[in-house]
C-alpha cells in the first residue's frame, strides 16, 4: 500500500521542547548553553522559513488559499448555517436559547423542555443503523456488469474458431459451403459460453475484492464513522464524512516464538481510513451546490505533537511547521478563535475547552483549483505542473502565514474525498435540512403548553388568598398558610361587613391544555415521518390496534425512511466504496476485476428484510411438488435453502451442501440410473466399449452438432483462452 500521507496524516508521538524561560531569567542570564543554543537554532529555522515564504512569488499560495478561506468563512456565517448547527443542537439537548429564558424569567415561569426533538432523533438514527449497519452483513456490494463486453482478441479468436470448424466440416460432409445460419448460430454459442466463463471468472474475483476492502474497512474505522455520521445526519443541516486517507498507525501483533509462546509486537502499518467530520469545521465556496463544485476548505485543530509527526513527511515544509510550532510557543495561532466558537463547545459540552493551557493550533486545509503557477512557485517541479497557466486539483495546509503542504489531488478525476448528505435534500444546496429543524414549530408549541401546563398546576394546586392588610393583626405573616390556622384581625370600620382574608381556588386548565399537546405532538410525527408506533408507543388507535394493520402501518412508513436512507446510499456508501475499490485497484497486489458496479442496497434492506424471508417460504412450500421439483432440481432448491437459511443467520455450511457437493451428488446419481438401466456396475467399461463394429453394423448417423440439416456444425463449444 502506498504511504502517500493526507491532509490529516498527523501521528501522536509527542516530542520534548525547549521551556520558555522567564524574564527574568533571560536578563540575568540564567540560560545554560544548551538552552542559549537551542533557542538560537529556533530562531535561525524560523528566519530560513521567514525568508523562504516571503519569496516572491511564494505568498501568492498562501494570499490565494486565505483569500479562499475568508470568503467561505463569511458565506457560512452570513448565511445563518453556524448559528442553525448550534440551534438544532440545543434543541436536541433541551436547551433553551438565551433570549427566551430571559423572557421566561420575566415572570418566574417553568422551564420544563419536552425531549420530543430527541425522542424523533433517537428513532430516526436507531431505525438507519438497523438499516446501514446490519449485524453480520454488509450494507454494499460488488457486482461485474452482468454483461461483459468480450474483448477484440477474444472475438477474433471465436471468429477463427468457428472458421476452422466449418472448413473441417465442409472437408468430412464434402459441401461446399455452409449456410449462414449455422455460421451464426455456432458463433452465438461459442460467445454464449464464453461469457458465462468470463462472468464465472469475474463473481469469484470481485468476491475476493469484496472481502479485501470489508478487512480494510473494518481495520480504518469505516462503520464506526459511518455510525457518527448517522448522529449528524438526523440533527444537522448537513452531516459530512471523510476518506479514504492513508494514514501510518502503530498496531499490536502478536507473533509465535519458537518455545509457542506467543509475544506481542509494536507492527507500524498504513491503513486507509475514515473519519466523521463536524459540520461546523466544514466551509463550502459561497454559491457550491455540491462537495465537488467550486472548492472546500476544513477547519483543523491539532495538537503540536500531531504536527511535529509530519517533518520530513512528502510534500510538507519542514522549515515552515517548525515556523508554525515556534509562532505558537511564543503566543500565536492557538487563539486563531472565530465567532461562535463559545457557543459551539457549550452546544457540544465542552463549556471549558478555553481554559486549556496548551490549546491546540488552528489551521485550514484547501481543496479545490490552483492556479500552476502557484504550486511550481511553492515548489512544485515541471513534470508535475507541466502548463503554469492552467489550474490543478490541490490539496493544500495553511496555518496562519504558513503553508505547510501543498500537493496534488491523487484522484484520477480530480475528486475530493469528502461526502456530504442529510436527512431532508435541498436541491442545488450541500445545506439541507434535520429532523430538528423539521419539527420546531412543533416543538416550540409543545413547549409552550408544557409550560403552560407546569404553571398552571401550579397555580391551581391550592386555594389562594385576598387579604385586608389593615385588619391583620400586627405580627400575622401572610407568606405562608396552613391547616387550622387561627388569623387574628381588627373588627372592620367600614359597614360593609367584608371579611378580613377570601380565598378561591382558581381554575385547572390541564385538560384543554393537553388536548393541545397532544395535537401538535402527532404534528411532530407526520412532519418528521417518524411516526410513534415506530419507537414502541403502545398508545395506537386505529390500524394499529391489530398486528396486520400495525404490518400496513410500518410498511407505509418505511417507505419514507428508504427515501431517507437512500440519500446516505447515494451520496455516502457508493461513493466511498467507489473510491475505495478505486485505491484497490491502482495500488494492492490482488486478483483485481475492473467492470465492477458498487451497489448501495441499505435503502432496499427493510423491504428485504421484511418481506424476503417470507417469499422464500412461500417460494419453496408452492414448489414442493414432483412437477416443480423436477424442473428446479435438487441442485436449485439447495440454492434457495441455502439464502433462505443465510438469512435466518444459520450455519449454512453445516445445513445446506455446497453448489460442488450438490454436483458431486447429481454425477453420482446419474452414473446409478444408467447402472440401473444397463444391468452394469456403476465406473466398469460398458458393453462394446472399445470394439470396432462388424461388417453388418449400420452405420450410425453424425452427432447432430456435424449434421448440416441439424442447425448446428463443429465440435462442442470448447474454452476460448484469454
Amino acid at each position: 500500500m502506498p504511504a502517500l500521507p493526507q491532509p490529516s496524516d498527523f501521528g501522536t508521538t509527542p516530542a520534548s521542547t525547549a521551556p520558555k524561560l522567564p524574564l527574568e531569567d533571560r536578563i540575568v542570564q540564567t540560560a545554560s548553553n544548551e538552552q542559549i543554543i537551542s533557542d538560537e537554532k529556533k530562531q535561525q529555522e524560523i528566519r530560513k522559513a521567514e525568508q523562504g515564504q516571503e519569496k516572491a512569488p511564494l505568498p501568492s499560495l498562501a494570499a490565494y488559499v486565505r483569500t479562499a478561506w475568508q470568503a467561505a468563512l463569511t458565506a457560512k456565517q452570513s448565511s445563518g448555517t453556524h448559528r442553525e448547527i448550534v440551534k438544532c443542537l440545543n434543541q436536541r439537548n433541551g436547551i433553551y436559547d438565551a433570549a427566551q429564558l430571559r423572557e421566561i424569567g420575566r415572570f418566574n415561569g417553568s422551564t420544563v423542555y419536552m425531549m420530543l426533538t430527541s425522542m424523533k432523533c433517537r428513532a430516526a438514527e436507531a431505525w438507519i443503523k438497523d438499516i446501514m449497519l446490519p449485524p453480520g452483513e454488509k450494507s454494499w456490494s460488488l457486482r461485474p456488469s452482468p454483461e461483459p463486453d468480450l474483448p477484440d482478441n477474444i472475438q477474433q479468436q471465436i471468429v477463427e474458431q468457428v472458421t476452422q470448424e466449418a472448413a473441417t466440416l465442409m472437408y468430412q460432409q464434402n459441401i461446399q459451403s455452409v449456410s449462414v445460419d449455422q455460421v451464426r448460430a455456432r458463433m452465438e454459442e461459442i460467445r454464449e459460453k464464453v461469457e458465462k466463463e468470463r462472468l464465472d471468472r469475474a463473481l469469484k474475483a470481485v468476491e475476493r475484492i469484496s472481502t479485501h476492502i470489508q478487512d480494510q474497512l473494518l481495520a480504518g474505522g469505516y462503520y464506526e464513522a459511518i455510525e457518527q455520521f448517522i448522529t449528524d445526519f438526523v440533527t444537522l443541516p448537513a452531516a459530512f464524512m471523510k476518506g479514504p486517507v492513508i494514514r501510518r498507525k502503530d498496531q499490536l501483533a502478536w507473533t509465535e516464538g519458537p518455545d509457542g509462546d506467543w509475544v506481542p509486537a509494536i507492527e507500524e502499518r498504513y491503513l486507509r481510513t475514515y473519519e466523521r467530520v463536524s459540520p461546523f469545521d466544514m466551509f463550502p465556496s459561497p454559491g457550491a451546490k455540491s462537495i465537488q463544485d467550486g472548492y472546500l476548505c476544513e477547519r483543523i485543530r491539532l495538537r503540536r505533537s500531531a504536527l511535529q509527526q509530519m517533518i520530513g513527511a512528502p510534500g510538507w515544509d519542514g522549515r515552515a511547521i517548525r515556523a508554525v510550532i515556534t509562532e505558537y510557543q511564543n503566543g500565536g495561532l492557538a487563539d486563531d478563535l472565530m465567532v461562535g466558537d463559545h457557543e459551539r463547545a457549550v452546544a457540544e459540552g465542552r463549556p471549558n475547552e478555553f481554559d486549556d493551557p496548551d490549546k491546540p493550533l488552528s489551521g485550514v486545509v484547501f481543496n479545490g483549483p490552483v492556479p500552476g503557477g502557484k504550486l511550481r512557485a511553492w515548489g512544485m517541479s515541471s513534470k508535475q505542473i507541466p502548463d503554469p497557466w492552467r489550474d490543478y486539483e490541490a490539496v493544500v495546509v495553511l496555518f496562519g502565514r504558513w503553508v505547510v503542504m501543498a500537493r496534488l489531488n491523487a484522484h484520477p478525476l480530480g475528486m475530493r474525498n469528502y461526502y456530504s448528505a442529510s436527512y431532508e435534500h435541498v436541491n442545488d444546496s450541500i445545506w439541507g435540512k434535520g429532523v430538528p429543524q423539521l419539527i420546531r414549530d412543533t416543538q416550540r408549541i409543545c413547549n409552550a403548553a408544557a409550560r403552560a401546563l407546569v404553571n398552571n398546576m401550579g397555580i391551581a394546586s391550592g386555594p389562594q388568598a385576598e387579604v385586608i392588610a389593615s385588619r391583620l393583626m400586627p405580627g400575622e405573616n401572610t407568606d405562608f398558610t396552613w391547616p387550622w390556622r387561627i388569623w387574628l384581625t381588627k373588627e372592620s370600620k367600614l359597614p360593609s361587613g367584608k371579611p378580613a382574608l377570601q380565598f378561591f381556588q382558581p381554575d385547572m386548565l390541564a385538560e384543554p391544555l393537553m388536548r393541545v399537546f397532544e395535537f401538535f405532538f402527532k404534528q411532530a410525527s407526520e412532519q418528521s415521518g417518524i411516526p410513534a408506533y415506530m419507537y414502541g408507543n403502545e398508545r395506537m388507535g386505529g390500524a394499529g390496534k391489530t398486528a396486520s394493520g400495525l404490518s400496513m402501518l410500518m410498511n407505509s412508513a418505511s417507505k419514507t425512511l428508504k427515501s431517507v436512507v437512500y440519500h446516505v446510499d447515494g451520496n455516502i456508501t457508493k461513493p466511498t466504496i467507489k473510491e475505495h475499490w478505486l485505491q484497490v485497484m491502482l495500488h494492492d497486489p490482488i486478483d483485481k476485476y475492473g467492470d465492477t458496479e458498487v451497489v448501495a442496497r441499505a435503502s432496499e434492506y427493510l423491504v428485504e428484510q421484511e418481506q424476503l424471508a417470507v417469499r422464500r417460504q412461500e417460494f419453496l412450500r408452492d414448489t414442493n411438488n414432483p412437477t416443480d421439483i423436477e424442473i428446479v432440481g435438487k441442485k436449485g432448491r439447495a440454492a434457495v435453502l441455502r439464502e433462505s437459511a443465510k438469512g435466518l443467520k444459520m450455519p449454512t455450511q453445516d445445513i445446506v451442501p455446497s453448489k460442488r457437493e450438490m454436483e458431486e451428488r447429481e454425477q453420482a446419481d446419474e452414473l446409478a440410473r444408467a447402472a440401473a438401466v444397463t444391468g452394469a456396475v456403476p465406473g466398469a467399461p460398458a458393453p462394446g466399449a472399445g470394439t470396432v463394429p462388424g461388417p453388418g453394423a449400420l452405420p450410425t448417423s453424425p452427432p447432430a452438432h456435424l449434421n448440416p440439416a441439424g442447425g448446428r456444425m463443429g465440435k462442442e463449444p470448447g474454452r476460448v483462452m484469454q
